[in-house]
């Protein structure tokens, strides 16, 4: 790492993640910062990441304490993307016990903010803790929000933003493909059929890009709330219908209602296992927040503030 004093130490986990390389894209070309990357694989940051002076890349995972822990005690700003996707224990131990020890042991005397990456799944639409999400998500989102649940209880919580993203895309060639964005060739091929069904429905979604862009704004700006969901202006199912069809130039003539009901009937003729949580999905339909922030929340500019456009970098 620099030894430029000037420049304030950032110490991040998940650096190699989806979220995690559009960020250090940006932070390439912002020289007021050093950074810490606390990675499992090295490999994955692409070569000029590597070779970057200002950062210092340390090959562990949070549970490896003792090999970071020198590192984090220097770090001004604490970034914690890190994230267990695992349906088993490793979800709680990762995103729960972990976390809470990483933000939790951070230098009270250097480290003046801490921003914490949750998920807009544990929150119902007035972006208030949602006790469905604690007893029936799944493990992820169950420990998302057992975490956040025991943020109040650090005596660091002061310094903690935390960040709810919305349904996540991204499909750079350069980085990992967001989860959402990963099953976009599969629409890609149903979309002729897709195009005759309507739903009732709602959502939000925000490009990891601009997720990035809003954290390196809050790294020397504050926000009116510690707690910020992350989105674009809401968009209907029927909606995105429309703009996939007309993205991959196929017409949409007449639609046909898919109703709950039948998406039950169809359900229950394959023999799809669905989960408590899955149900709840197909009931809500409705995933919207409020208040609701994106690039422009903050007067910064982006090309994937449409579906259109993130579409376009596929």
């Amino acid at each position: 790492m620099s030894s430029d004093t000037s420049r304030k130490t950032l110490f991040i986990t998940g650096a190699s993640g989806c979220v995690g390389q559009y960020l250090l894209d940006l932070l390439i070309k912002d020289n007021r910062y050093n950074a810490y990357l606390l990675v499992r694989n090295p490999s994955k940051l692409k070569p000029e990441i590597r070779a970057c002076e200002r950062f210092t890349i340390i090959q562990a995972t949070l549970g490896d304490f003792d090999l970071y822990k020198d590192a984090l005690s220097e770090a001004d700003i604490l970034l914690h993307l890190a994230t267990s996707w695992d349906g088993n224990n490793m979800a709680y131990t990762v995103n729960v016990d972990q976390s809470l020890r990483l933000i939790n042991s951070v230098n009270r005397e250097r480290c003046k903010k801490i921003l914490y990456f949750s998920t807009s799944s544990i929150l119902d639409s007035n972006n208030q803790p949602l006790d469905f999400a604690k007893q029936e998500g799944t493990d992820y989102v169950r420990s998302k929000y057992l975490c956040h649940e025991k943020l109040p209880e650090l005596d660091v919580h002061d310094r903690i933003t935390t960040l709810f993203p919305s349904l996540i895309m991204a499909a750079s060639k350069d980085k990992p493909v967001s989860h959402v964005s990963g099953g976009i060739p599969q629409v890609a091929r149903w979309v002729s059929i897709m195009r005759f069904f309507k739903a009732d429905g709602s959502f939000h979604f925000i490009h990891a890009h601009d997720i990035a862009l809003i954290t390196q704004y809050l790294l020397e700006n504050d926000c009116d709330t510690r707690e910020i969901v992350l989105g674009n202006p809401v968009i209907t199912f029927n909606e995105c219908i429309y703009q996939f069809s007309e993205f991959f130039g196929k017409k949409v003539f007449w639609q046909f209602e898919l109703t709950p009901a039948i998406a039950q009937s169809i359900i229950k003729l394959f023999n799809i296992k669905m989960s408590p949580w899955d149900y709840y999905y197909i009931k809500q339909r409705h995933f919207t927040y409020k208040p609701i922030f994106n690039p422009a929340s903050f007067g910064l500019k982006t090309p994937f503030s449409t579906l259109s456009g993130i579409l376009a970098e596929h």
